[in-house]
């Protein structure tokens, strides 16, 4: 093998090495972005939960203030 060939060969293995570099940073670029936008459905999906529940941690003040009502009616009946 002469020393061009030599020069070639270790051009075009580099060229590869290059090739396969790029291709690997650019698949993993597209997945962090594609991350980032399911982190962000996530996000939203998470809120609207948020919002659409937050009756339910009132439930309990409200139960007491039936319990109350209840009782005092009760106690209003039976005359005391």
């Amino acid at each position: 093998m002469e020393p061009s060939d030599r020069w070639i060969l270790g051009w075009a293995l580099g060229g590869t090495v290059v090739a396969v570099a790029a291709t690997l940073l650019l698949a993993i670029i597209g997945l962090a972005r594609r991350i980032v936008r399911q982190a962000g459905e996530v996000e939203d999906a998470l809120d609207g939960a948020r919002e659409n529940t937050t009756a339910l941690f009132e439930l309990s003040a409200v139960n007491l203030t039936i319990d109350q009502a209840t009782r005092t009616l009760r106690a209003m009946r039976e005359g005391r």
